[in-house]
C-alpha cells in the first residue's frame, strides 16, 4: 500500500484565513455603519426570503469565489435579515450583541474548543469557571456554587428543575422514572414563562404539574396562594417540588415577591428557582438590587446575559446553591473519560455537569465583553433603559389616545391605541391594537411586540438594546398614533 499524500484543500493557510477573514470584517463593519438607515425589518415574503437565500443553487461541487460569496451573503443580511441591533428594534427580549463580543465569537470559532471537558479547552474552561463564579457573586450566591453556559434560559430552567426532581423526589428518579414515585408539582405564576411547562414535559412530570398561581394588582406571584396550592396538593397526595420566582416576566417584568417566595419553598421543602433570563442583570445594578431582595436565597438562577447585557447569542447561565446536588443529576463516567486521577480531582469536566457532552465556548464573547466594557458602562446603561421606559410611560400617559396597561417594573411598557370613544369596545380595541401593531412592524421604523394583560390586547416595547435612545421611544409613540388614526378612520 502507498503512503497517503497530504491533502490540505480544507488547511488554508494563515494568509488566505486573514484574507476571507478580512473580507467578513469589513462586511461586519459596513453593517454597523449601515444600521442607523436599515429599516429594522424587511417586506419580504417567508417565500421570497426562502428564495434569495437559496438564490437558485444548491451546495456546489466547486467553490464559489470570496467576491461570490459576500456579495450573496451581503444581499442576505442587509436586504432580508431582521435588524435586531437597531435602536428602534423592541420586540420580544433580545440584545443588540455587543461589540467586542463579535470578534470574540470569531476567535471562540477559529480555536474551537470543546468545553465538555477541562483536557479539550483548559484556558476557556477556567475563563467559563471565572464568568460563571462573578455572575453568581453578583447575584449573591455563596463561593462554592456552580453553575453553567448553556443553549438559552429554556435550558437552564430545563437543568435547574432536573436537578430539583433527583435532589428532592425521595427515591432514585435517574434509576427508576418519575413513576417509581408520587406525582409532583411546580409552582409559578400566570405569567411564568412556558418552557417551565416545557421541562416539565421533558423531565416526565407533565405539563399539568405547573400549578400557575394567581397574582397581585401589579402581576406578582402571591405567596400566599402558592403556600395555598401546595397544601391542596399536599392534601391530594401530591409532592411539592419547586417554587419559580420570575424575576421580570416576560410580557410586563414584573418582578415576584422572592424573599417571601423563598419563604414559602422553605416551610415546605421546595427547591426554590428564580427565573431571572431577563431581569438578572438588573439585579446586579445596586440602585435596583432592593426589587430583588430574596435572589440570593435561590437554590437554582437562570440568567441570560444575551438579553439585557446584550451578549451575542448564546449567552445563557444557570447557577446551583449547592454543586453536589448539582452534579448528581448529570454525572456519567464512560471508560473513554477517564484521566490521571492526579490532576482530575481540580478539573471541572461539564460533561458531568450539563446534558451536553460537547460544548461550545460560549463564554468567551462574555468575558471579552465585560473585560473590553467594564461592568461600569453595563449598569449605567441598565439604568438608562429604565429611565426609557419610564420616558415612554410618561409620553403615552401625556397623549389623550393612548392607554398605558400597567406602571413599568423594568423596562417593558405595555400600552394601547384608544381612539376617541371607543373605550368601552373592548373586542374592537383589541382587534384594533393588533392591527395597529403589525402595521408599525411592517412600516420598519420601530419594532414592537405585543401582550395579553389582564385579558386585554396591548403593544409592547422592551427597552434593552444599548443603540435605543428617546429618539427611538418618541418614534413608536409617533408610528403608533399614526397608525391607529388611520386604521381607526377606515373602519
Amino acid at each position: 500500500m502507498q503512503r497517503p499524500e497530504p491533502l490540505p484543500d480544507l488547511d488554508w493557510t494563515p494568509d488566505r484565513a486573514a484574507e476571507f477573514g478580512q473580507s467578513a470584517l469589513e462586511l461586519w463593519t459596513e453593517y454597523l455603519r449601515r444600521l442607523p438607515g436599515l429599516p429594522v425589518t424587511h417586506p419580504h415574503t417567508p417565500a421570497q426570503t426562502r428564495a434569495a437565500v437559496l438564490d437558485g443553487r444548491d451546495v456546489p461541487d466547486k467553490p464559489l469565489t470570496d467576491d461570490e460569496l459576500l456579495d450573496h451573503l451581503r444581499t442576505v443580511v442587509f436586504e432580508h435579515g431582521t435588524q435586531t441591533g437597531h435602536g428602534g428594534f423592541m420586540a420580544f427580549i433580545t440584545g443588540a450583541g455587543t461589540v467586542p463580543g463579535a470578534p470574540a465569537a470569531l476567535l471562540a470559532a477559529g480555536i474551537n474548543q470543546n468545553l465538555g471537558g477541562w483536557p479539550l479547552g483548559p484556558a476557556a474552561t477556567e475563563i467559563e469557571n471565572q464568568v460563571l463564579a462573578w455572575f453568581a457573586a453578583r447575584l449573591g450566591l455563596p463561593p462554592e456554587s456552580s453553575g453553567a453556559f448553556v443553549a438559552g434560559g429554556a435550558t437552564a430552567n430545563l437543568m435547574a428543575l432536573a436537578v430539583a426532581r433527583d435532589a428532592l423526589s425521595g427515591w432514585d428518579v435517574r434509576r427508576d422514572g418519575v413513576a417509581a414515585g408520587p406525582r409532583m408539582a411546580i409552582y409559578g405564576s400566570h405569567d411564568v414563562h412556558e418552557t417551565v411547562d416545557r421541562a416539565a414535559d421533558l423531565l416526565g412530570l407533565g405539563t399539568a404539574a405547573v400549578r400557575r398561581v394567581a397574582t397581585d394588582d401589579r402581576y406578582r406571584l402571591r405567596p400566599d396562594a402558592v403556600e395555598a396550592a401546595i397544601k391542596r396538593d399536599l392534601a391530594d397526595g401530591v409532592q411539592p417540588l419547586a417554587v419559580v420566582g420570575t424575576a421580570g416576566t416576560t410580557e410586563l417584568g414584573a418582578i415576584d415577591p422572592l424573599d417571601d417566595l423563598a419563604d414559602v419553598a422553605q416551610r415546605y421543602g421546595c427547591w426554590f428557582h428564580v427565573d431571572a433570563a431577563y431581569g438578572g442583570p438588573a439585579a446586579m445594578v445596586d440602585e435596583l438590587r432592593p426589587a430583588f431582595s430574596g435572589i440570593e436565597r435561590a437554590d437554582s438562577i437562570t440568567c441570560d446575559p444575551h438579553k439585557w447585557l446584550n451578549m451575542p447569542i448564546s449567552a445563557s447561565l444557570v447557577l446551583f446553591r449547592d454543586p453536589t446536588r448539582h452534579v448528581a443529576a448529570f454525572t456519567l463516567q464512560p471508560d473513554y473519560t477517564k484521566l490521571d486521577a492526579e490532576v482530575q480531582s481540580d478539573m471541572v469536566l461539564r460533561y458531568q455537569w450539563t446534558p451536553q457532552f460537547t460544548r461550545p465556548f460560549d463564554a468567551l464573547p462574555v468575558w471579552v465583553s465585560l473585560l473590553a466594557q467594564g461592568w461600569d458602562a453595563s449598569a449605567r446603561r441598565i439604568r438608562h433603559d429604565v429611565e426609557l421606559a419610564r420616558w415612554l410611560h410618561h409620553l403615552v400617559g401625556e397623549h389623550d389616545e393612548l392607554e398605558a396597561v400597567a406602571d413599568p417594573e423594568l423596562s417593558i411598557v405595555c400600552f394601547r391605541y384608544v381612539p376617541p370613544g371607543a373605550a368601552a369596545d373592548p373586542a374592537y380595541l383589541d382587534d384594533l391594537n393588533e392591527r395597529i401593531l403589525y402595521a408599525v412592524q411592517r412600516a420598519g421604523k420601530v419594532y414592537p411586540s405585543n401582550a395579553v394583560i389582564g385579558g386585554r390586547y396591548a403593544i409592547r416595547a422592551c427597552l434593552i438594546s444599548y443603540r435605543t435612545e428617546a429618539e427611538h421611544v418618541e418614534a413608536l409613540v409617533d408610528e403608533v398614533v399614526a397608525h391607529g388614526r388611520r386604521l381607526h378612520a377606515a373602519g
